[in-house]
C-alpha cells in the first residue's frame, strides 16, 4: 500500500504519479519479504502484503506509531537510529503471534524527498525454518560427534591394548573382542543411517515396487532381532493374516521400516517380562495396517508431535546409552511416504506405544496396487 500523489500537483503529473504508485504497490505486494516504510515521526506509512501477513497487521495500521503496530522495542530502536543518521541496522527477533516466527530485519535510510521528507525502509524476512534447520544441524553435529567418539575411543583403546600386550586369559580376551565388535556395530548403524538419509534425499532415488509377501518380511525382521529381544528378556509375538494378501511395495524398504520400529520397541521396553507384538489387520478394502505394539516407557503427547523429525530424541540420556542420534524414525517416515503409505503413533507415558503403518495391497500375482472398492 502506498500514499496518494500530492494534491497540489497538476492533473497530468498526478496521473503519472498514480500510475507509478500503482506499479510500485504491485511490485511490493509481489515480494515474498515484508516491506515497511517509517517516517521521521516514527509512523508506519507503507507496508506490503507479505509484511501484513507475517505480522498479522490489523486494518488501519498506516499512520500509526511503529511501537503500536509492532510491539518490539528492538525494532523501534533500530528505526530511530537509522532515522537519526546512524546508518544501516540489522536485527533478529521472535515475533509472538498465533505462531511464533523468527524475523530478520534490515533497516536502511531512504533518500530525502521534498514531499515525503526523511524516511527509513525495513525489509522483514521470515527465517523461522532456517533457524529450525540450523538448530537441527547443530543438534545433529553434537549428537553424531558424541556417538562417533564413544565407540571410536573404545575400539582404539581395546585395539591398542591387544597390540601392545594382549591378555593371556581367554575370557578377558573374549571380552575385549566382544566390546570391539559391539562398538563397531554402533558405528556401522550410525553410518548406515546417514547413508540412507542421503539416499532418500537424492532426487534420483527410486523404489522397486512389486507384490511383496508382508508375512515373510516380518518373519525375516523378527528372526534378525530375536536375540536382541531375548537378551532383554522380552518376547516377540507376531499375528499375521495370509488372507490379507501381498502389499505393493519395495521389499528392502519394508525391512528397514519394521526393523527400525522393532528395534525401538525393544530399546524402550524395560528388560524382563515385557511383550512386543506385531499385528496385522485390514484397513478398508485395499489397504492393510501393521502395528508394532510395546509395553515400554511410552511417549508424551508433546514429543509425539516431533517424533518423526530428524535428529529428534525423546530421551537423550537413554538414546545415548543405547546408541542413536534420532534418525531411525525419520528414515521410517520418509520410506513410508515414498511407499505411498501412512504412519502414526499412539502412546501414553508409562503404558507403552503403538506405531501403525498403513500400506496398499497388491493385486494377485503382482499386477499392481489393489483398487479401492
Amino acid at each position: 500500500m502506498t500514499e496518494p500523489a500530492p494534491p497540489h500537483a497538476p492533473p497530468l503529473q498526478q496521473s503519472v504519479l498514480a500510475a507509478r504508485q500503482n506499479l510500485f504497490s504491485t511490485m511490493l505486494d509481489a515480494m515474498t519479504d515484508g516491506v515497511m516504510v517509517v517516517d521521521d515521526k516514527m509512523r508506519v506509512v507503507v507496508t506490503n502484503r507479505a509484511l501484513r501477513e507475517i505480522l498479522l497487521l490489523p486494518p488501519g495500521s498506516h499512520g500509526r506509531p511503529l511501537n503500536q503496530v509492532v510491539r518490539q522495542a528492538g525494532l523501534d530502536e533500530a528505526f530511530a537510529q537509522v532515522l537519526s543518521g546512524e546508518g544501516t541496522r540489522n536485527l533478529e527477533f521472535v515475533h509472538r503471534g498465533l505462531q511464533d516466527r523468527v524475523l530478520d530485519v534490515l533497516v536502511v535510510p531512504l533518500p530525502d524527498h521534498e514531499h515525503w521528507g526523511h524516511r527509513a525502509l525495513g525489509v522483514v524476512r521470515d527465517v523461522t525454518e532456517r533457524r529450525q534447520l540450523d538448530r537441527m544441524l547443530m543438534d545433529f553435529i553434537a549428537n553424531a560427534s558424541h556417538e562417533l567418539r564413544t565407540p571410536t575411543t573404545a575400539i582404539l583403546g581395546y585395539a591398542e591394548t591387544l597390540v601392545d600386550a594382549a591378555p593371556k586369559d581367554p575370557q578377558v580376551l573374549a571380552g575385549f573382542h566382544q566390546t570391539i565388535y559391539r562398538h563397531a556395530q554402533r558405528l556401522s548403524t550410525l553410518l548406515a543411517q546417514l547413508l540412507e538419509l542421503c539416499r532418500l534425499d537424492d532426487e534420483t532415488y527410486r523404489m522397486h515396487f512389486e507384490a511383496v509377501d508382508l508375512e515373510s518380511v516380518l518373519a525375516v525382521v523378527v528372526e534378525q532381532l530375536a536375540d536382541m529381544a531375548s537378551e532383554s528378556g522380552l518376547s516377540l509375538q507376531v499375528s499375521t493374516s495370509p488372507q490379507l494378501g501381498r502389499v505393493w511395495a519395495d521389499r528392502g524398504a519394508l525391512e528397514i521400516v519394521f526393523a527400525n520400529l522393532l528395534q525401538n520397541a525393544i530399546k524402550y521396553t524395560p528388560p524382563g517380562g515385557g511383550r512386543i507384538e506385531v499385528r496385522m489387520r485390514p484397513e478398508g478394502t485395499s489397504r492393510v495396517q501393521v502395528s508394532v505394539i510395546d509395553s515400554g516407557i511410552g511417549i508424551s503427547a508433546e514429543d509425539q508431535l516431533r517424533i518423526f523429525e530428524r535428529f529428534y530424541r525423546v530421551d537423550r540420556g537413554r538414546s545415548r546409552h543405547m546408541g542413536g542420534v534420532g534418525l531411525g524414525l525419520s528414515i521410517v517416515k520418509q520410506l513410508v511416504d515414498h511407499l505411498g503409505g501412512a504412519i502414526e503413533v499412539s502412546s501414553q507415558v508409562g503404558r507403552g506405544s503403538t506405531f501403525s503403518v498403513v500400506l496398499t495391497l497388491a493385486e494377485a500375482e503382482g499386477r499392481g496396487p489393489a483398487k479401492a472398492l
